[in-house]
């Protein structure tokens, strides 16, 4: 399932009882890792909060174009297991919410080229996984 060439990264975003949105991701380059980044989205972001686990899901996607934009990577393929990430992103949905406008918003004006590829939450892919736990760390 993943690449042995380019930037791949995977994304994931937790949601916990206490109200604790959390976001992971997890960048590698032909296959190794290089940069990896998770814990809690900004609290004082009431869109990102009300959104709860996709919340993190689209607070890891933007944090890792960011990453991709401040070192110059022109393409990366994005690993996600919510499918409305790819969807918003690429007009599939249509962004009603603030957040999810943002986000949109977002994509259109970012200089990264991105390969949307759906995985399996929790099915014991090493690098979803491990956005995973990055996601829930406290």
């Amino acid at each position: 399932m993943y690449r042995e060439q380019g930037i791949e990264i995977d994304v994931d975003g937790s949601w916990h009882e206490s109200g604790r949105v959390g976001y992971g991701l997890v960048i590698r380059r032909d296959g190794r890792e290089i940069y990896r980044e998770g814990g809690s989205v900004p609290a004082d972001d009431p869109d990102l909060t009300a959104h709860r686990q996709i919340g993190g899901e689209i607070y890891a996607v933007v944090q890792a174009i960011r990453w991709c934009a401040k070192n110059k990577i022109s393409a990366c393929v994005i690993y996600h297991d919510y499918e409305g990430l790819r969807r918003w992103a690429l007009g599939e949905w249509k962004a009603r919410t603030p957040l999810t406008k943002r986000y949109v918003s977002f994509l259109q004006r970012i200089p990264v080229q991105i390969e949307w590829v759906k995985v399996p939450a929790h099915a014991g892919l090493r690098w979803n996984e491990v956005a995973h736990q990055l996601a829930n760390q406290t």
